[in-house]
């Protein structure tokens, strides 16, 4: 047995070596695949976190590498009211000698379906003045397309800047520029929601402005008026990354109102913003004054270059009113003519 033993030992101490070997090797590939598909759940888990965080984190305007400023002025027209926008850009747009690093202006048109020549004389215009014609191929000029045009608008200019403030105005408003800028640096907040508040007012359900979508509630909800208002980054950026989620309603000042209610926002009533549907006369005073024709502005203008007033004489055509929080919005807004109310 001895030798027998003798002569088969090396051959089990090589099969028993080989063994052990193999099941080594098994094991040590069974941990190399564990710790790569281990190393590869984990990347990829890192990286859909990483996705992610990018979607439902707000971009900060300072880390987004585009040009910057700290207003951008957005002056809603029409494709065909050139004179008026040459009248603004050597009046009120005069107003401010800031760089474009405090103020840059955009005049939004929709080009979607527009006829050809209409669209060739926008493009000359264009490179005329600077490529301060904000021309947008998803939207379609119309009273009923306001709300669509304002809101991307809005998703245009924070693709193409850093700001901190977004001015919308319409193109027969008149803007004390460098004056709202000094009064937007006493006011300043994140969340600013700045203009003329209505919180009283009836959806109309006739005529042009008709709101057939309406289904909130029986009083609009409280929105700062067309005619101009303000918003910060923060709320522009909002809109633009919720778009698509956005109800449309007829009139875009209504619209904004109730795509920003809920939010924490800093609402702002100013009766130095002359915004509503008809201007409440000439105060020097105003900021912004609404429903103005070409003559008028250039008047405004020459009388503010002589005497640094608006206005070239005070009056009054309609009450104003400041907001009062106290009370339920269907109160909140009681007309006084008190001389201390712009």
């Amino acid at each position: 047995m001895a030798r027998i033993w003798r002569r088969l030992r090396p051959r089990g101490v090589c099969a028993y070596v080989v063994c052990m070997g193999g099941l080594c090797s098994l094991c040590t590939l069974i941990v190399i695949l564990r710790c790569s598909c281990d190393g590869q759940s984990s990347l990829l888990a890192q990286s859909l976190a990483s996705h992610n965080n990018a979607l439902l984190s707000p971009l900060s305007p300072v880390a987004v590498q585009l040009p910057s400023t700290y207003l951008v002025v957005l002056i809603m027209t029409r494709p065909t009211d050139a004179s008026l926008r040459r009248t603004i850009r050597k009046t009120w747009l005069k107003l401010s000698s800031k760089g474009p690093e405090i103020v840059r202006h955009y005049f939004p048109i929709g080009t979607k379906n527009m006829n050809a020549d209409v669209l060739l004389t926008l493009k000359q215009e264009q490179e005329t003045f600077g490529d301060d014609l904000l021309l947008m191929d998803t939207v379609e000029e119309g009273y009923g397309n306001l709300a669509p045009k304002t809101l991307a608008s809005f998703v245009a200019a924070h693709r193409r800047l850093a700001f901190k403030f977004a001015l919308k105005v319409d193109d027969d408003s008149f803007v004390r520029l460098g004056a709202l800028l000094k009064s937007l640096k006493d006011i300043e907040h994140p969340r600013l929601y700045w203009g003329f508040l209505d919180g009283r007012a009836r959806p109309r359900r006739k005529g042009k402005w008709r709101e057939q979508e309406w289904m909130l509630c029986d009083r609009y909800l409280p929105y700062q008026l067309g005619g101009g208002y303000l918003l910060a980054w923060a709320l522009v950026d909002y809109l633009a990354r919720n778009a698509d989620l956005l109800k449309m309603y007829r009139s875009e000042d209504v619209a904004v109102g109730a795509w920003l209610a809920g939010l924490d926002i800093r609402y702002v009533h100013d009766p130095r913003f002359d915004t509503e549907y008809m201007s409440r006369g000439c105060s020097n005073q105003y900021l912004i004054t609404h429903k103005q024709e070409e003559s008028t502005m250039l008047a405004m203008f020459e009388n503010l270059k002589a005497s640094g007033n608006l206005c070239a004489s005070e009056f009054r055509t309609r009450g104003s009113y400041v907001y009062d929080w106290s009370a339920p919005p269907s109160q909140c807004c009681i007309r006084s003519n008190d001389s201390r109310i712009p």
